[in-house]
């Protein structure tokens, strides 16, 4: 298969995980006294930072819609890329390696902080990314 199809699998894959995340964020898992107790004074602690007011809910709450944002930027640029492999993969190559290498660590946060979902989706987009890498053909303007 060619790098450009693994490509265009790997920016389905992080575009079906964005959606997963943001549906995660939308309707969170209900949740026991102990945890609305957390919650709530996340939401009541309220301190001044760099002359605003904010909470820690807000901090993380703020956290959870920037994943979003950035996991949806990675798709596009993986799907960007997969054009860019078929046309200069020689250009393609080093963008490709900067995104993985980003993977790995998203894979690692993932895997260590969270839960098996993200961490199966990280990798089986590294696997992806990681074989258009080794088919990108070599030295293409020679």
């Amino acid at each position: 298969m060619k790098p450009s199809i693994w490509l265009k699998i790997a920016a389905s894959l992080q575009a079906l995980g964005t959606v997963f995340h943001t549906l995660a964020t939308w309707n969170p898992p209900s949740r026991g006294p102990a945890e609305v107790a957390v919650f709530e004074a996340m939401r009541g602690y309220r301190f001044e930072i760099m002359g605003a007011t904010r909470s820690h809910w807000d901090f993380y709450h703020g956290y959870e819609f920037s994943i979003t944002v950035i996991f949806a930027m990675i798709a596009v640029l993986i799907w960007q890329l997969s054009s860019l492999s078929s046309s200069e993969p020689d250009r393609a190559r080093p963008l490709l390696i900067t995104i993985l290498i980003a993977q790995v660590f998203l894979s690692l946060i993932s895997w260590t902080n969270f839960f098996a979902g993200p961490g199966v989706m990280s990798m089986l987009i590294i696997i992806c990314m990681a074989v258009a890498l080794v088919s990108l053909p070599r030295n293409a303007d020679a």
